[in-house]
């Protein structure tokens, strides 16, 4: 489903979550180092019997070494993702496919699954990264010092429509142009699965995780940095007045920003946050 519309917020309402102590100007205070977090998007399909076993491996390495440092998406895309005939006899009759999926698999053409990218960065030659590797691809880069501070500032549900607040906070001078996009992804999504470690295969209540429903800010997001930044600027960006599919459930809905390098296409820093419905 595509959001309906778009709109600056008026409101800064602050939600009962939980955020790092910040400083009078919302930034973390210098004595916290910033670390860069890792995105994790693991592109997966309804007929494809191996992708619930990746999406197992994803969720260990976050539950198990990761944690809140590693962020998780599930992009459906691609030929295991299409409605699966006959249509109408309610098994794999959905479609959770995004236009911003579509376009993100034109862009890195994959020619095996399961596989994901990870931070879209090239691991061994390639960003198109097997499961088995998924591991290694986030050590390598997981915790390293970031310039980059960002953060979900807030997040405001009433009823079907969606504003929120989004804060880029930049600790040293950046160079090169970026763009910021912000995801909608939900979780536990039951529905039809392929599962070829389950009995039987063909899973009529799986739960999708972090499914990716759309994208905030267009597949490609918008600029944070043209040519360069100084060091000490913050970037604010609003988005307000959004409709929600109402076959969401909002209670396990989250928002994924993301910062990447257009000219690499390396995602720079990521950060989650849960609806507060």
């Amino acid at each position: 489903m595509i959001l309906l519309g778009t709109a600056l917020l008026v409101r800064c309402d602050q939600v009962d979550e939980p955020i790092p102590p910040r400083t009078t100007d919302g930034t973390l205070p210098v004595t916290e180092a910033i670390t860069r977090k890792v995105l994790l998007e693991d592109i997966t399909g309804h007929r494809c019997n191996n992708c619930p076993r990746a999406a197992r491996i994803a969720q260990e390495l976050k539950d198990d070494l990761y944690g809140d440092d590693l962020i998780l998406v599930g992009m459906h895309a691609g030929s295991f993702s299409p409605p699966y005939p006959p249509i109408g006899d309610f098994e794999y009759d959905s479609d959770h496919r995004t236009s911003a999926g579509n376009e993100y698999l034109e862009a890195f053409p994959v020619s095996f699954f399961p596989v994901g990218l990870v931070n879209r960065k090239p691991f061994q030659g390639s960003a198109l990264i097997s499961e088995g590797s998924w591991g290694s691809a986030v050590d390598d880069i997981i915790g390293e010092p970031s310039p980059f501070e960002l953060w979900i500032d807030t997040v405001i549900v009433q009823g079907v429509m969606l504003s929120t607040v989004v804060k880029l906070h930049f600790v040293e001078a950046i160079a090169g142009d970026h763009n910021l996009v912000v995801y909608l992804t939900e979780d536990r999504v039951v529905d039809w699965q392929l599962d070829a470690e389950a009995i039987p295969v063909d899973v009529a209540d799986y739960e999708h995780p972090h499914m990716l429903r759309t994208n905030l800010n267009g597949t490609w997001g918008v600029p944070v940095v043209t040519g360069s930044v100084a060091a000490g600027d913050t970037v604010t960006l609003a988005y307000g007045n959004f409709a929600l599919d109402p076959a969401w459930n909002a209670a396990n809905c989250s928002l994924v920003a993301w910062v990447y390098n257009t000219g690499t296409d390396e995602v720079m820093q990521a950060e989650e946050r849960k609806f507060q419905p």
